[in-house]
């Protein structure tokens, strides 16, 4: 007989054997689909994070600074001439824009929306690297016009426009009017993997020049309080060392110490990636231990039909069968389960992920290398499981086996 005919004959033995006991078969099955499908899940919840985490991020700016005032009660905090005071005095920022962020109710001709309305300077939309869908950004004259302007974000032009050309309406902003000269392109995520600090979502929010968002001109009172400053540094490199100077060149300014806090999105970056990998290996394990408990379950099963097919095996050794044909017959059973289990779990897990993202509203990301990964364990646990199986059912001597009861 061939190989190949050898072959062919162990793997229908193997198939007909696994037809005979359906039921054992398909617990077998489903143990190891319960774990390749949580494997592809978890995975994905985690991918899903870590891109949502790092769109978030670099929508901050890997090369900007954010200053925040911390203080609410009054005392040293951040004031509108500390922008410029840090554009004058640190070389490294190219880019400089003080914020303010008001509450407030805007209304347009379908709807009315509690939202944030932001008070910047031009710089914002450089320093953010802001994408204009319809119209234009803010510009340096706007100050000046008698009727302020403002730019929509992208789902708070929907809301209150529709499918209407809003670029030359005006909005009620509160009690006053603003004319609206640009939209924003959309920047949302989508997601709920955790948002990172001095995140805003621009996609809801109204943009105004701040000196219209402020009680008094900034020519009359330029030690007026604000919100944030968000600098952007011409070399990544430099961004820590210009953080770490920013309270000590505020504290000189003030005389003290003002209450604020400095984030740097490349520090955010780093500390979640750090998260990240430990997330994935803790739940990367559990979904391991999940496909052993399969493979265990498999085992079980093998030497269970190993000992009820003793009489089979015997006679099959009689009738010419090799030890290592035996061998290859549990181990090919044994493959059959796992990487049917597997291919039916990469089905699963990817079903899964999507009803996580449709339902409980996560980002999930199903990677090819979570697939492959929880696809070849699922092969390696039937391999390694197998064996003993197989190698108990090749030491049995034939005559015993036949004589069998």
């Amino acid at each position: 007989m061939s190989n190949w005919s050898r072959r062919a004959e162990i793997l229908l033995v193997s198939v007909e054997a696994l037809r005979r006991y359906r039921l054992r078969t398909a617990l077998s099955t489903l143990g190891i689909v319960l774990g390749v499908a949580a494997v592809i899940a978890m995975l994905s919840v985690g991918e899903g994070a870590r891109e949502d985490v790092l769109r978030q991020v670099e929508q901050l700016g890997l090369d900007n600074v954010i200053v925040r005032n911390r203080n609410f009660g009054g005392g040293a905090g951040l004031r509108l001439e500390d922008a410029g005071l840090l554009r004058e005095l640190l070389p490294q920022v190219v880019a400089v824009s003080p914020l303010v962020d008001r509450f407030v109710v805007v209304s347009g001709p379908l709807a009315s929306r509690r939202t944030s309305l932001l008070g910047v300077t031009p710089a914002y939309g450089t320093v953010l690297d802001l994408d204009v869908g319809r119209g234009r950004f803010l510009t340096p004259p706007d100050r000046r016009t008698a009727v302020p302007v403002c730019v929509l974000g992208a789902r708070l032009r929907r809301v209150l426009f529709g499918y209407r050309d809003p670029i030359g309406a005006q909005v009620q902003v509160d009690r006053g009017w603003c004319e609206v000269v640009g939209v924003l392109a959309p920047r949302s995520t989508g997601g709920r993997a955790g948002r990172t600090a001095a995140a805003r979502d621009l996609d809801g929010v109204v943009i105004a020049a701040i000196t219209s968002v402020l009680p008094t001109s900034p020519v009359v009172a330029p030690g007026q309080r604000i919100d944030e400053v968000w600098l952007q540094i011409a070399d990544g490199d430099d961004v820590p060392a210009v953080a770490g100077s920013i309270a000590r060149t505020l504290a000189r300014a003030h005389g003290d110490a003002p209450a604020l806090d400095v984030v740097v999105p490349r520090d955010l970056l780093n500390q979640r990636v750090r998260t990240q990998q430990a997330f994935n290996v803790v739940v990367g394990s559990v979904a391991v231990l999940s496909l052993l408990v399969g493979g265990i379950g498999i085992m079980n099963t093998m030497l269970t039909s190993v000992i009820e097919r003793t009489r089979e095996i015997g006679l099959r050794r009689v009738v010419g069968a090799t030890a290592r044909d035996i061998v290859a017959q549990f181990l090919a059973e044994s493959l059959m389960v796992t990487l049917a289990g597997g291919a039916l779990g990469v089905v699963a897990g990817v079903v899964t992920a999507y009803a996580i993202t449709a339902y409980a509203a996560w980002s999930t990301s199903v990677s090819p290398v979570a697939v492959g990964l929880a696809f070849g364990v699922s092969a390696v646990v039937g391999l390694v499981f197998g064996i003993y199986p197989a190698s108990q059912a090749a030491r049995l001597q034939p005559v015993d086996a036949v004589r069998y009861e």
